[in-house]
């Protein structure tokens, strides 16, 4: 599942289209709870402005957003798209070849490198596997069409999506539900968003579902159980962490109300705060959560930064409270290898979490595992399920974890991986957006037993 981490990463440059400013790095020396923090304070301040913006009387002249724009699908409702963020583009065949069209010099042992495809750099985006295909939308800064296109890893060939009734945003939630890809929510210059769409790729057509319960939110954790999207949601900045959750029915194409994630830290003043940056895994039966409230002001006498976790069994529409997490919430990451939650945080140690041990085993439920075998960088942990493996990717470095061995093993992976891949249920796909690094494209490695 995709964390708030997504969401920071997300930070939106508001600038118009035009203006040609290239983006910004953080500094080397900027450590991964710094960097979370940082990014947080940028992406409140910048959906203050947007805020204010769209609030600014007719008297007072703004910036225009220009941007260059296909024309509309047809049977497109223009009505769905939000005029001061652009909408996707409309389907059409690739011209030529991508690029970059030549490969790095350097190929990591166990990967194939391919062309990057249609799209430009990006991120943000979501990116769906669909059992054929890998659907990348949205992503990239505000007022830019919001495209996407869709990956075949047996083929290697690319294919633009139709345009989607959707205005761009970051960190949207997304799902494959066996016949269509779910996006819902996000943020952009707008603010947070609380509406959606369904994509079919069979058709290649896009449908508005109908809008969330949730106020305008930025998605904190999401997973398709089966027959129904689970949203739980958070509110932007310092002040608010998680608000409520809900659940989208696609077959029905309705929305219930689920109750609010129960985590509260009673080490706040009160009232007591909720998370505002967590990971999740589905189990097949229920949402584990785990996460922190990230504030940047100083806790008087330090503070205990282990990530509080909960459980959200759908059926019931209940949430359990579970023991406190042996790893740090600041920056988390989970991936359920089928029969525990494996986590692991920004200082490469890891632990697993069996909920069949829970609640009898108390805080035993939790089992400490060998540190990641990986150089300690300034990088969010990130990873995914891989079958019955985990695959960890910490700033061009991998590992993967066997739960037969209890233990990691570090491989080689593209220098400038931070994101993690997609699993096909074969392999691994790792796309690197063209940015200029000389790794850019979308790379392969198959994963066999």
């Amino acid at each position: 599942m995709v964390a708030a981490r997504e969401i920071l990463a997300g930070v939106i440059d508001l600038e118009p289209v035009d203006g040609g400013r290239p983006p910004t790095r953080a500094p080397a020396t900027t450590g991964p709870r710094q960097v979370t923090v940082g990014l947080a304070a940028l992406l409140a301040v910048v959906l203050v402005g947007g805020a204010l913006a769209g609030q600014r009387g007719p008297d007072r002249p703004g910036h225009h957003l220009h941007f260059d724009e296909p024309s509309p699908a047809a049977g497109f409702d223009s009505t769905l798209a939000d005029a001061n963020a652009g909408a996707g583009e409309s389907a059409a065949a690739l011209d030529g070849a991508a690029v970059p069209v030549q490969a790095p010099d350097r190929i990591p042992d166990g990967w194939t490198w391919r062309p990057t495809g249609p799209l430009p750099g990006r991120q943000g985006n979501v990116a769906v596997w669909t059992g054929r295909e890998i659907v990348y939308w949205g992503g990239d800064r505000p007022g830019r069409p919001a495209q996407g296109a869709a990956y075949d890893p047996a083929t290697g060939a690319w294919r633009r999506l139709s345009r989607s009734p959707l205005a761009n945003r970051t960190g949207a939630a997304a799902v494959w539900t066996g016949r269509e890809v779910v996006v819902y929510g996000g943020v952009n210059g707008g603010g947070p968003r609380n509406d959606g769409a369904a994509y079919d790729p069979v058709s290649d057509q896009w449908r508005a579902i109908a809008p969330g319960p949730l106020s305008a939110r930025v998605p904190l954790v999401w997973a398709w159980t089966g027959t129904e999207l689970l949203v739980v949601a958070r509110a932007v900045g310092f002040s608010d962490g998680v608000l409520n959750a809900a659940a989208y029915d696609p077959a029905q194409d309705v929305w219930r109300m689920l109750p609010a994630l129960p985590l509260q830290l009673a080490e706040r003043p009160a009232p007591p705060t909720q998370i505002n940056n967590g990971a999740s895994v589905w189990t097949g039966s229920e949402l584990i959560v785990y996460g922190r409230f990230i504030d940047p002001r100083p806790a008087p006498g330090g503070i205990d930064d282990r990530a509080r976790g909960a459980a959200l069994d759908p059926a019931t529409g209940q949430w359990q409270v579970l023991p406190v997490a042996p790893l740090s919430g600041q920056a988390l990451a989970l991936a359920w290898d089928g029969t525990e939650a494996i986590g692991w945080d920004h200082d490469l140690k890891a632990a697993a979490f069996d909920p069949a041990r829970w609640p009898a085993w108390g805080s035993d439920a939790w089992r400490p595992l060998p540190d990641l075998p990986l150089a300690a960088r300034d990088c969010l942990p990130a990873g995914v399920a891989a079958g019955a493996v985990v695959f960890a990717v910490h700033c061009g470095q991998g590992a993967v974890f066997d739960r037969r061995h209890d233990s990691w093993t570090a491989i080689p992976v593209p220098a400038s991986a931070v994101d993690p891949p997609v699993w096909t249920g074969e392999g691994l796909v790792e796309w690197l957006a063209p940015s200029g690094r000389p790794d850019d494209g979308t790379w392969y490695r198959p994963m066999t037993p």
